[in-house]
């Protein structure tokens, strides 16, 4: 289970108990003005709205004060049942407390009754709805995910000992990487020389690096970090921190083990993992509706002054270094997919059409990429995927080249808008700016972005 995954259950874990005084007060308003088991009675309906917006709150503080929204919290439970009793007789005394000195309304006993009786019982379902689902994914044969660990000794050992032990941690130990001087142990998983270290995607696709150095060795840290820094993978440093030491938001603890991240990556968060999807297939369904009689005039225009298809479709790379087709309106003449794999467009470029390059000129030939977005292969903003030719070539001659990979992909991103966009401009330069947004990412940072490219599309650097 990645940390993405571990932030998600947290979040909807979360979600399902904070949401149980209004599930239950719900309940118990029908049950007490609207089953026909009561005299009715007719009521003010804004107090009790009231009421059960304030129980909400304090139900609220009072569960992450104890917290029984916490995994660890939870996968500790013998049966959750004192821990709901002790949250909801908090959260009844409170409430009726301050209810005691609410004298505009007088609420119906069997409702509150009924409304805090039924807090428990939801809660107490939410906590073994979630438990069933942990326990669901410890049993599962699938969905164990490969990392690799840099290390090979008996601190690696350990490490991967650990993580094997443990019932939540969904991953696979597929392979080890001797650190350089460093004699390998007898290890239950292929052991890579350090001169291997790049099989660790390509062969053994792992989603994940651990960096486990032995206490002696920590003082390298800095020199392995800047050798792994071309892996498009999320890498963390093992830390052997003993006991009772705190852990601050970039180091967390992973069923037992205290990770430290040291490239931390929005994909992690529960903010990026679901506002930034939505965010994406909202506004990508809007703009293909505003624009879809531009996109069947472009069409025609396309099939009307040149042989071929109107789409053209290329292999770019995005998200930790996956294959995708990139959809674009064909601007060029028909020729050898081999050359048009391996090279940039050129200013003036002969093999732009003239229809082609009136698109280029005001970004229309990027239009379709939102079918690409809506299948989850690019994002809206996010840096501009590359070849698949320039991607391999990249990663060798710019160490913090494939950190870009950390994120979707997108048709507009923060270097294109500062006018880093064609192949005359400076690679490094634009990773800077990637690198800027991979770490400052927030929906305003898209927005923003995607402001200055709506008044910026006729740009000069498209061609």
């Amino acid at each position: 289970m990645t940390r993405r995954s571990i932030n998600l259950i947290q979040f909807w874990l979360t979600i399902g108990l904070f949401s149980v005084p209004a599930a239950a007060f719900s309940v118990a308003a029908y049950v007490r003005f609207k089953s026909g088991y009561f005299y009715y009675v007719d009521v003010e309906v804004y107090p009790y709205l009231v009421f059960t917006v304030l129980v909400t709150l304090l139900w609220a503080f009072i569960v992450d004060h104890l917290g029984l929204n916490r995994l660890s919290t939870l996968l500790t439970l013998r049966t959750g049942v004192r821990m709901a009793i002790l949250a909801t007789l908090y959260c009844t005394v409170l409430a009726l407390s301050l209810a005691f000195f609410y004298r505009a309304a007088i609420f119906a006993r069997v409702f509150v009754v009924v409304g805090c009786c039924l807090m428990f019982v939801f809660s107490f379902i939410v906590i073994h709805l979630f438990r069933w689902i942990m326990h669901a994914m410890e049993q599962s044969s699938n969905g164990r995910f490969p990392i690799a660990i840099l290390g090979a000794d008996r601190f690696a050992e350990g490490v991967a000992d650990r993580l094997t032990a443990s019932s939540m941690a969904r991953c696979n130990v597929a392979c080890f990487v001797a650190l350089p001087d460093q004699p390998a142990a007898s290890l239950d998983a292929p052991v890579l020389n350090w001169e291997q270290l790049d099989e660790v995607v390509d062969v053994f696709h792992c989603k994940e690096l651990l960096i486990a150095l032995p206490p002696e060795r920590l003082g390298e840290a800095k020199q392995f970090l800047q050798v792994v820094q071309h892996l498009c993978i999320p890498v963390r440093l093992v830390l052997d921190l003993g006991e009772g030491v705190f852990l601050p938001d970039r180091i967390f603890d992973y069923y037992g083990i205290p990770l430290l991240d040291v490239r931390p990556c929005p994909i992690d968060t529960v903010g990026y993992a679901l506002g930034k999807r939505v965010f994406d297939v909202v506004f990508s369904l809007l703009v293909l509706l505003l624009t879809s009689p531009l996109l069947l005039l472009v069409a025609l225009l396309i099939k009307l002054t040149s042989r071929g298809p109107v789409l053209f479709a290329q292999e770019r790379v995005s998200l930790n270094d996956r294959r995708f087709t990139m959809l674009k309106f064909r601007t060029m003449f028909l020729q050898d997919s081999n050359n048009s794999n391996s090279l940039h467009t050129q200013r003036h470029d002969e093999r732009v059409t003239r229809i082609g390059r009136l698109l280029r000129r005001l970004s229309f030939d990027e239009l379709p990429q939102f079918f690409n977005v809506l299948n989850g292969d690019m994002s809206v903003v996010g840096p501009r995927p590359e070849l698949t030719f320039f991607v391999q070539k990249f990663r060798q001659e710019i160490p913090a080249y494939m950190s870009r990979h950390n994120v979707k992909c997108g048709i507009t991103g923060w270097a294109q808008v500062n006018g880093l966009r064609g192949s005359d401009t400076s690679i490094s330069h634009r990773i800077q700016y990637d690198l800027y947004y991979l770490t400052h990412w927030s929906l305003a940072f898209d927005a923003k972005i995607i402001f200055l490219t709506l008044f910026g599309f006729v740009h000069p650097q498209a061609y």
